[in-house]
């Protein structure tokens, strides 16, 4: 079993849901964890004004095998915060001769 480098240190802040007084599901405060891992854009919206610039919308993360995250979970890496999209996706990479790299993937949009 070979390793990413996961250069990235990712912050995923889940809601936790608790129940009110007539046992109604409500948010409460949100938990962290911390994990490896990296991004790719996946969607970007570009701006010229001169100067050509790049807003990322959203990203794939990639984190460390065994990262516990869902739909709605915010990740936040290097300065910014997304919304994880969907259900990850639990992968595995065999390369040649190297063996084999798990990883999960998940979708993220940014947030404001």
């Amino acid at each position: 079993m070979t390793s990413f480098a996961f250069p990235l240190v990712v912050t995923i802040s889940t809601a936790g849901v608790g129940v009110d007084e007539y046992g109604n599901p409500v948010p409460s405060a949100f938990t962290s964890a911390t994990a490896y891992g990296d991004w790719q854009p996946v969607r970007t919206d570009e701006t010229v004004d001169g100067i050509s610039s790049v807003a990322v919308d959203e990203v794939r993360f990639y984190l460390e095998p065994g990262v516990v995250v869902t739909a709605g979970d915010r990740l936040a890496a290097a300065g910014d915060t997304f919304e994880a999209i969907g259900p990850p996706d639990i992968r595995t990479y065999a390369a040649a001769g190297s063996g084999t790299l798990d990883y999960v993937r998940i979708r993220a949009r940014r947030t404001a």
